[in-house]
């Protein structure tokens, strides 16, 4: 097997070469999803008019020469393999090849062929080509790397790229470059500019693919990373890789990949990233070095939280609601009988009180007053659907001791940040 290895390396470079060359122009003037819709109807047709063998060989061909992730392709030969099976039940006991009927002298037999058409069959191919509009094409490693290097560079010099530029930050040949890039401009995500200072170019359409991620639903997440509090626009999380054995200043280092700018950043920047899509962590440290030919930024860790998947209304309490009129006597004895450190006062504008407050009054003597004389009147508020993260960051953002939990646009509960730590401990 390892004499053959450098066979099949040299074929899988071939086949990028020759899809990339021929059929990167085309795939500029059809959309990729329609053109490969189009193959999968006709694999249908081809094993009803001739024979299954065919559209089969065709579709092998086809699946080797796409220059695309695995899972792109395995969708690609799975719906291919549903129409050349749903062709192949038409010729089920009818003669191997229809079509060596059709008599040119348009004799009797020529229409044989046409008889043997199933409408039923013809209506299953067609909505398989229809559902194979839905097939979304990702980018491989390779391919998000070219492209994000492409983009960093633009957005510097606000100018076309050439290929050799990108092939020197990434320590690859200009040549590998532009083979990456032909398979770029097929999925519409780059366009090439000719002339003395012509280069490459990111599409709109670029920007949005390398500022996604993926959750577990296969739907696709930015995982955002905030720079000394505020966020980085158009820079996204892609990979993050735990290493306590790194070289010094760091302790406890973190390697995360950036999608984006990585000129964006620097040495003591305070950085935090998260959540992300699936584990929900959030991490936050200092920059203490970059790595701009890998577009990443290596973090000396200060802090690690994985916060669980649930709502604010999962872990918030129901509010214990008191009238403004309520002394402050009276209000501390239904807080303790509710076991409660704050309430919502109920008036025309709503506030909070809490035992803090409650207690302050009564050391100064003043226990007579009623609750609307010492609450607080304004209060932040969180939907109730809201994930836990956003109530951490609320409060980390606010140094709010509570927030109030509205469900449906009514005032539903209160959740604190003691709440919101009995959440992580039972994690």
């Amino acid at each position: 097997m390892a004499p053959a290895k450098p066979l099949v390396d040299a074929l899988a470079r071939r086949r990028e070469l020759w899809f990339d060359g021929k059929l990167g122009s085309a795939l500029q003037e059809i959309p990729l999803n329609v053109l490969l819709a189009t193959i999968i109807v006709m694999l249908g047709l081809l094993a009803i008019f001739i024979t299954p063998i065919l559209p089969l060989l065709v579709l092998c061909v086809v699946a080797f020469m796409l220059s695309f992730n695995r899972k792109a392709t395995a969708r690609f030969v799975v719906m291919g393999g549903l129409s050349t099976g749903f062709g192949a039940l038409t010729t089920v006991g009818l003669p191997p090849s229809p079509i060596t009927s059709l008599r040119l002298e348009g004799s009797a037999s020529a229409t044989n062929f046409l008889t043997n058409l199933d409408p039923y069959t013809i209506f299953v191919i067609a909505a398989i080509g229809i559902l194979s509009l839905g097939l979304q094409i990702d980018l491989t490693p390779v391919q998000r790397d070219t492209l994000s290097t492409l983009v960093n560079l633009h957005r510097t010099d606000s100018r076309a790229v050439k290929a050799k530029e990108i092939g020197e930050l990434m320590d690859r040949n200009p040549e590998t470059i532009r083979i990456q890039m032909r398979s770029l401009k097929a999925l519409n995500l780059v366009e090439s500019v000719t002339g003395p200072r012509g280069g490459y170019t990111a599409t709109a359409t670029a920007y949005d693919a390398l500022s996604r991620g993926h959750n577990g639903d296969g739907d696709e997440v930015a995982v955002h990373i905030v720079k000394n509090g505020i966020v980085v626009e158009g820079a996204s999380a892609t990979e993050i890789v735990f290493n306590n054995a790194m070289r010094p200043p760091c302790r406890s280092c973190i390697s995360i990949r950036v999608s984006g700018n990585i000129k964006d950043f620097s040495v003591g920047d305070e950085v935090e990233v998260g959540p992300t899509p699936i584990s929900e962590l959030y991490i936050r440290g200092k920059v203490a070095a970059l790595d701009i030919t890998a577009s990443r930024i290596v973090l000396d860790l200060t802090e690690m939280i994985s916060i669980p998947r649930r709502s604010v209304k999962t872990v918030a309490r129901r509010a214990v609601r008191i009238s403004p009129n309520t002394t402050l006597r009276e209000a501390s004895r239904i807080l303790v009988i509710n076991g409660a450190q704050e309430a919502l006062v109920e008036d025309r504008s709503p506030g909070l009180v809490n035992m803090v407050d409650i207690a302050k009054a009564v050391a100064e003597g003043r226990t007579d007053r009623e609750v609307r004389e010492i609450m607080t009147p304004g209060f932040l508020t969180i939907n109730s659907d809201a994930p836990i993260f956003e109530a951490v960051r609320m409060m980390g953002k606010t140094g709010a001791r509570q927030l109030v939990v509205s469900d449906n646009g009514a005032l539903w509960g209160i959740i604190t940040p003691r709440d919101l730590m009995e959440s992580l401990a039972h994690a």
